[in-house]
């Protein structure tokens, strides 16, 4: 049983016609399915879970990564397949492309395909991610990684947690497969010619401590929180995600 979460933002008439070829599509496929349309006042996670206790065996994300997180958040440690459908532009879809699925009605036959990966998830102060969580300016940040070593940053520092991220010119990909998640550290200081230089470190955990004398704010997957600590975690092929045959990891 497929059960679709159309997020509130692509009922805007623009994008009717994208949904109507993919809610044919689904039909001509065979798996068209119940749909929740998300609104202002409707919470997402318990529509979900309503349904997953009644049986629905696929959560299908309609919308961007802001909608695939809180299906993400929503599924824990049901066991369903998650999949998305991609709704918008290229740069709100980065989990999407990193998964293979394609934008549109195209992303049907993916989701038709059904081929799932089990996939590692983070859990930040109990919210589930998939892609990466960032705190742009933490001052004074204490990082306690794995239980047993301690990362103090004497200057400002951005810290962010990868999980699903592609290469960049100073970063490694993060492999959700891989039973860990990556800290990556950069902190902003002078050459001993004056020039400014950015200092990258990069360290792999299983669990994670960051806290700050100051409260600091974590966009994890696009969501804001706000804390002094974050306690961090991976789960090891905690999701069943719908994955394209041009998957980028």
């Amino acid at each position: 049983m497929y059960y679709y979460v159309y997020d509130e933002f692509i009922q805007d008439p623009k994008f009717e016609r994208e949904l109507s070829l993919v809610e044919t599509r689904l039909t001509d496929l065979g798996i068209s399915g119940k749909i929740a349309r998300l609104a202002l006042f409707r919470d997402a996670k318990t529509l979900i879970q309503d349904e997953i206790k009644k049986g629905a065996k696929t959560i299908v994300a309609v919308g961007n990564d802001l909608t695939l997180t809180k299906v993400i958040e929503a599924v824990a440690d049901s066991g369903v397949a998650v999949a998305v459908i991609p709704i918008g532009s290229p740069n709100s879809n980065r989990m999407a492309d990193i998964l293979g699925v394609p934008a549109g009605v195209v992303a049907c036959d993916v989701l038709s395909a059904r081929i799932i990966e089990e996939i590692d998830a983070g859990d930040i102060n109990g919210h589930r991610f998939l892609h990466s969580a960032i705190i742009e300016d933490a001052v004074a940040p204490m990082i306690v990684c794995n239980g047993n070593y301690k990362l103090m940053p004497t200057k400002r520092a951005s810290i962010e947690i990868k999980n699903l991220t592609l290469p960049e010119p100073d970063v490694r990909a993060a492999n959700p497969t891989d039973g860990r998640l990556e800290i990556v550290i950069r902190t902003q200081g002078r050459s001993w010619i004056g020039k400014k230089k950015v200092t990258v470190s990069v360290v792999p955990v299983e669990l994670a401590r960051i806290t700050s004398p100051e409260i600091m704010k974590i966009t994890i997957d696009g969501k804001s929180i706000e804390a002094r600590e974050f306690k961090i975690r991976v789960i090891p092929n905690q999701l069943r995600v719908i994955t394209g045959k041009g998957r980028k990891f």
